[in-house]
């Protein structure tokens, strides 16, 4: 019982965290509202229906899950995602303390690294959202524990154990299928072992995908009038494969023109590559440092530069792989989109993390009082995540739930926001083809607002729907609205139309 106890300590407390950071959220996440109409839709359409809903839909491995557990545990959809959830983080958090453990730690570096992992402040500021992520970093983590084990004591069962893991991350993320592609070349770089052993370790790492490979061949040869691209997103996978380096390409010609054209000067455009250059990988560091948090990377340089924090040449050689891979996945997508999601970056952060629960044990053996120091500072980064220090949003459920208490089901609604069109329960699965439509200003510009029965706006400080409300000269039937002043506004049309 003592031997386990950091471990039932952290799953106690991450239980306790989910619930609070859950029961603390007012709105749900935009993303979530795809998923969780999606599940709902599935009892209907069935899945191949409901992948036609939204973007989030068409991977519906997720949106799967939910349905079941709502099905079978009779609780709102909400809840039940909330519960699929908190699962998923508990195993994350039990995950990470295994790896730590696998790398040698003492009973004292366990407790630290369930600190580490319980205060990461970017983990827990997703905590609540409904992400199909959270059963993504569930597996993909097992998956690096279990890689540790089977080069550590290679066994048939632990390294299908480590494919089904990444194959049950890909159904979440297709990110998934990456990692389970090129980490098995792993085998050909551990020490101690001739080209025959790597070789048997490359296949049996393998052996999964190769299965399900013959399986699929052999389902195109029966059925040949079908293509990899009914496959859902495993062609987006294949198209990566093949023309992702044209696309970074082309967005990077298109930046570096766009950079020589409209920023630097004439005498410094001959330079316009190596600014774009310099300019996407300070964003892309910037980033990764400011989604691990600057005291965990401080703790990480200090343990990389610390001699006595080692891990065996293995692990070393296990970890690098999936930090690299992370780095071409993360990089590659900044490159295409001009864009990254701190979430995007949680994959990457939570292997780094691995160095500071023994960068921390080693200060309080050396420095006690820099240690002191450095918690006192992963507190006050965690505040962040586990506290809302923000306004509100209350708001727009309460907006939402007047509207679905007081809009007949049968009146013309016209709402300006996606959170609110969702709890206002008055479109159902039309809010995916309605929204471009409905988040337009000029959808109601001119007098087009007067065509509703109802029309209801969410509202900011600086929003450029503000002008309607000067064409509007009705009172409103309902508003709502936090300590900032944003708002929700609700208008009955008919019969005061001009």
């Amino acid at each position: 019982m003592k031997k386990y106890l950091p471990f039932y300590v952290a799953i106690f407390a991450s239980i306790l965290l989910s619930f609070w950071l859950d029961y603390r959220e007012t709105v749900i996440n935009p993303d979530a509202i795809c998923y969780l109409l999606s599940a709902q839709s599935i009892s209907l359409q069935g899945i191949k229906g409901a992948m036609q809903l939204c973007n989030q839909a068409r991977w519906p491995f997720y949106p799967m899950l939910i349905h079941a557990l709502a099905e079978t545990s009779h609780l709102s959809y909400v809840a039940s995602a909330y519960l699929l959830n908190a699962f998923f983080s508990l195993i994350t958090v039990t995950a990470f303390m295994l790896i730590v453990k696998q790398l040698g730690a003492s009973r004292r570096i366990l407790w630290l690294a369930a600190a580490t992992i319980l205060l990461a402040h970017v983990f827990n500021s997703v905590r609540e959202s409904i992400i199909r992520d959270h059963g993504f970093w569930a597996c993909y983590l097992m998956s690096v524990y279990l890689l540790l084990r089977y080069f550590s004591h290679p066994r048939m069962l632990t390294a299908l154990a480590w494919a089904a893991m990444l194959i049950i991350a890909t159904l979440f993320r297709i990110e998934g299928a990456v990692f389970l592609l090129f980490l098995p070349l792993l085998a050909f770089f551990q020490n101690r072992q001739s080209w025959r052993q790597g070789l048997l370790h490359y296949l049996s790492l393998n052996l999964f995908l190769i299965v399900i490979a013959l399986f699929v061949g052999a389902w195109l040869i029966i059925y040949q009038h079908h293509s990899l691209n009914q496959l859902g997103r495993v062609s987006e996978l294949l198209n990566q494969f093949q023309q992702g380096m044209n696309i970074i390409a082309e967005r990077y010609f298109t930046m570096k023109t766009a950079l020589a054209q409209h920023v630097l000067s004439s005498d410094s455009v001959h330079d316009a590559g190596l600014v774009l250059i310099i300019m996407m990988t300070t964003w892309y560091l910037v980033s990764v440092i400011s989604n691990l948090s600057w005291i965990y990377m401080a703790l990480l340089i200090y343990a990389w530069l610390r001699q006595s924090i080692k891990f065996s040449k293995q692990a070393n050689w296990i970890l690098l792989g999936y930090i690299l891979i992370n780095v071409l996945i993360t990089f590659a997508f900044l490159m295409q989109h001009v864009f990254l999601s701190n979430r995007y970056l949680i994959a990457l952060s939570l292997i780094l993390m691995l160095w500071v629960p023994f960068a921390l044990d080693d200060l309080l053996n050396r420095r006690r009082q820099l240690a002191y120091a450095a918690a006192f500072f992963i507190g006050i980064a965690s505040l962040g995540g586990i506290f809302d220090f923000g306004y509100s949003k209350s708001y727009i459920h309460q907006g939402g739930d007047w509207i679905a208490a007081n809009v007949p089901p049968t009146a013309s609604l016209y709402a300006n926001d996606y959170q609110l069109m969702y709890y206002s329960q008055h479109f159902g699965n039309r809010i995916f083809s309605l929204l471009p439509v409905y988040t337009n200003v000029n959808a109601i510009a001119n007098g087009k607002w007067m065509q509703y029965d109802y029309l209801a706006l969410r509202l900011d400080q600086k929003d450029k729907w503000k002008f309607i409300l000067t064409e509007i000269k009705s009172t409103p039937v309902a508003a709502f609205q936090n300590k900032r002043g944003d708002r929700v506004i609700i208008y009955k049309i008919s019969g005061d139309k001009v």
